[in-house]
């Protein structure tokens, strides 16, 4: 089996780590230079890969492992949110990365701890198991099933005091919308 190339290395997995580095930096440009320096190191090592599952669980730790140090490092100076400026936007994806809901999810996951933005970023959006995402971030199964037990209760809390903190009127145009609330049932009925 042939070695993977560089070039479609950073083709098939550079929007994917982005999207990992802007999670946890909050900022384009520097989640940008996270990922260049990933695949400059990947260049450097000389290592090469023929599967991309592989090529794909390495350079995602090793993008993690360079947002860890950016976030201990001084270079940090502030934190952006996601949907402030559009220079600061995720890269676009044909999985609905940027619907309004997933942005909102986005932000509240912004709010929790590094370990559990990880688990449920690769849990629910690019779908690894407990067992690959424990290989992925050098953790054992137990570990990564009880981050993603506790990423998701922490949450679900943020969301709901978000939505707690939505007007009386936005909130309901928002039980409607989901159609899957009574509030929104009950005023389809009432008309």
């Amino acid at each position: 089996m042939n070695p993977i190339s560089f070039e479609e290395l950073m083709t098939t997995h550079y929007n994917t780590l982005l999207r990992i580095a802007v999670q946890h930096t909050g900022n384009t440009a520097e989640a940008e230079d996270i990922v260049q320096d990933t695949f400059l190191k990947l260049l450097e090592s000389g290592k090469q890969f023929c599967d991309h599952g592989h090529a794909k669980a390495f350079l995602i730790r090793a993008a993690v492992n360079r947002c860890f140090d950016y976030l201990k490092s001084a270079r940090r100076k502030r934190n952006i949110s996601l949907t402030d400026a559009e220079e600061h936007t995720l890269p676009p994806d044909s999985g609905g990365f940027q619907s309004e809901e997933t942005l909102a999810v986005l932000e509240a996951m912004q709010r929790l701890r590094p370990e559990y933005r990880n688990v449920i970023y690769l849990y629910y959006y690019e779908e690894y198991s407990v067992k690959e995402i424990a290989s992925i971030l050098r953790r054992s199964s137990n570990t990564v099933s009880s981050w993603l037990t506790r990423a998701r209760k922490q949450l679900k809390e943020v969301m709901q005091d978000e939505q707690d903190d939505v007007p009386d009127s936005h909130a309901a145009d928002f039980h409607r919308k989901g159609g899957d609330s009574y509030e929104g049932k009950a005023d389809a009925g009432a008309v």
